[in-house]
């Protein structure tokens, strides 16, 4: 108990210093302290609601998100107030449906059972948008309900998930061993990858139809992995890099803004007034930065960045506390990601053990990709970094997929048949 009470108040002093920090730099508008202390009341509430429940999981996970979640409602702040409201509310909203889902899903292992409807479910919302969504930034990825919107493929990294655990686990064997011989090479049958090759190919392309490149790259580098994961083939691996080849060759030839794109990033300073312009200042930002940076308030890459406050709030980060300050960022996701995979290594079933590890491989997709980006390793793709961006969409899938991490932890963190029903929220006697 003691533990995550102290990791909880470790997190709120980061995230009340920061505040402060804004507040002696005239940046803190007066009514985002009753919006802090409703956020921070929310911390502690939902840490006694896991010693009142018996929350047997992972104890470092809730905490770690809470603190890139802090940090991030922190910089909103400082780039956009008016964003950082909307933020807030969001965040409290993601808290919420996090321990929804953590407590309030008896048995995960249930959601096996319906893996062609999240299949089936991941197509119908991509259609969906193709047909009915709206273009941002160049990509047909919003479905806008009066003067709301939503993603629908942020909702697609969820059932997709639960579809390529549950029929990987139902089909590993076929696929690890194969069934059909083509010389050396033992290959699974149609009927076997048949469908699972299907959905994420017509998936891909549903993605490509819509022009969210960024995201198809992601689920089709997760499609990848999960599968390599769970065969342990290294065919699938060799497979992929054609692919990646013939796919980025299709998208620059076909999609204009993927050729400015390219061109950006191979040489941003021809055109850094204009196409250039987000990934020099991105640099420009970033080395700005250097050990210890500007100091929180004192940078410039806030006000020169477009989108600063989503696709680049790494950046400003990396200026504003410097490199230590950005590595203790990174740091924290790459122990995200490694709970994540310690999870699925430990988890009591298949079907947790490949949901759980695929959650921690589409988090650091998302973030290296996203950080690749930002720092001209690779071209743009306009992700948003998870818990840290703003979006409400994102925030809240992210917290979804979280409460599914934790209630698998939870739940396979002691044996069913040694514990009686009572206040552990998911075990059955």
């Amino acid at each position: 108990m003691l533990n995550s009470f102290t990791l909880r108040f470790l997190t709120l002093t980061i995230f009340w210093l920061g505040l402060l920090v804004l507040k002696l730099s005239n940046m803190l508008e007066s009514h985002f302290f009753s919006l802090a202390a409703v956020f921070s009341i929310l911390i502690f509430l939902g840490a006694a609601l896991e010693v009142y429940l018996g929350y047997a999981g992972d104890r470092y996970l809730i905490p770690v998100v809470q603190t890139l979640l802090a940090i991030g409602l922190v910089l909103l702040i400082r780039i956009n107030p008016s964003l950082a409201q909307d933020q807030f509310i969001w965040a409290n909203m993601g808290l919420v449906i996090f321990y929804l889902v953590l407590f309030g899903l008896r048995d995960y292992r249930k959601l096996e059972q319906y893996q062609y409807i999240w299949g089936l479910a991941a197509l119908a919302l991509l259609l969906v948008t193709l047909l009915f969504g709206v273009s941002v930034h160049g990509a047909t990825s919003w479905i806008k309900i009066g003067s709301r919107g939503f993603q629908p493929e942020e909702l697609v990294k969820v059932v997709l998930l639960l579809f390529m655990a549950a029929y990987l686990n139902s089909n590993r064997e076929l696929l690890r061993v194969g069934t059909i011989q083509v010389g050396r090479i033992s290959l699974p049958d149609r009927k076997t990858l048949g469908p699972f090759a299907f959905i994420c190919i017509i998936v891909l392309a549903l993605l490509a139809a819509q022009k969210s490149l960024g995201t198809a790259l992601v689920f089709f580098l997760l499609m990848i992995f999960i599968v390599y994961m769970v065969t342990e083939r290294l065919f699938y691996l060799a497979m992929s890099v054609p692919v990646i080849l013939l796919m980025g060759t299709a998208g620059y030839i076909l999609f204009g803004h993927v050729r400015v794109r390219v061109a950006t990033w191979l040489n941003p300073w021809i055109d850094s007034t204009v196409g250039g312009f987000q990934i020099a200042q991105s640099i420009f930002a970033i080395s700005g930065g250097r050990l210890l940076g500007t100091g929180l308030g004192n940078g410039i890459g806030a006000y020169q960045i477009p989108l600063a406050e989503s696709d680049f709030i790494f950046s400003v980060i990396a200026e504003e506390i410097g490199f230590f300050g950005s590595m203790a960022v990174i740091t924290l996701f790459v122990v995200l990601v490694l709970r994540a995979l310690a999870i699925g290594a430990k988890a009591s079933d298949r079907f947790g053990q490949i949901l759980a590890a695929g959650i921690g491989i589409l988090i650091g997709l998302e973030v290296i990709i996203i950080l690749a980006g930002v720092t001209k390793m690779l071209p743009l793709t306009g992700l948003p970094l998870p818990w840290v961006s703003y979006g409400g969409n994102s925030l809240i899938i992210h917290f979804i997929l979280l409460g599914l991490l934790t209630n698998i932890s939870h739940n396979s963190s002691f044996s069913m048949s040694e514990v009686r029903i009572g206040k552990r929220v998911g075990v059955y006697e």
